[in-house]
């Protein structure tokens, strides 16, 4: 069941990318690079990922919440299913540091209450909005099993 929930959170996110898309992409939380290489040859992007713990050729071991040391800007932000492991907080605050312009963030993630089977805190669309005071909100909304929220810093 958790795979199919899993499943069902990947596909979102390429669902939202598909419609917010750029060529230059960080995925925060990777664990391992596998997704990134897909999204990379999906769409024709440039894809780094940043994960503590992660694995894989092409992760680059870092917290979420110091991205903004990469130095480097960014069209599409995106955190799939991770956003639970991080202070969230300071990850947004960050994230909007490493946004071009009209960079996007995507958040997918674990709606709160959901039974994943590991004892976490997973939030609500709303605590995850509230958060997010610096940002202009673009597309919002819930599936069954995850909330996703695509945002833009404001103007």
């Amino acid at each position: 069941m958790l795979y199919q929930m899993e499943r069902e959170g990947r596909k979102l996110l390429l669902h939202l990318i598909e419609r917010h898309d750029g060529k230059k992409m960080l995925e925060v939380g990777c664990g391992s690079d596998e997704l990134a290489k897909s999204i990379s040859k999906k769409f024709g992007a440039s894809v780094e990922c940043i994960d503590p713990y992660g694995y894989g050729k092409n992760v680059i071991r870092m917290r979420g919440e110091d991205i903004a040391k990469l130095g480097k800007k960014y069209d599409v932000i995106y955190s799939v299913m991770s956003l639970h492991h991080m202070n969230a907080h300071l990850f947004l605050k960050e994230a909007i540091k490493a946004l071009e312009e009209d960079g996007k963030l995507i958040i997918v993630d674990w709606k709160k209450g959901i039974e994943t089977g590991v004892p976490e805190y997973y939030f609500s669309l709303d605590e995850v909005i509230a958060m997010m005071e610096n940002y202009e909100i673009i597309e919002k909304g819930e599936t069954r099993y995850h909330f996703y929220v695509v945002a833009k810093r404001k103007n």
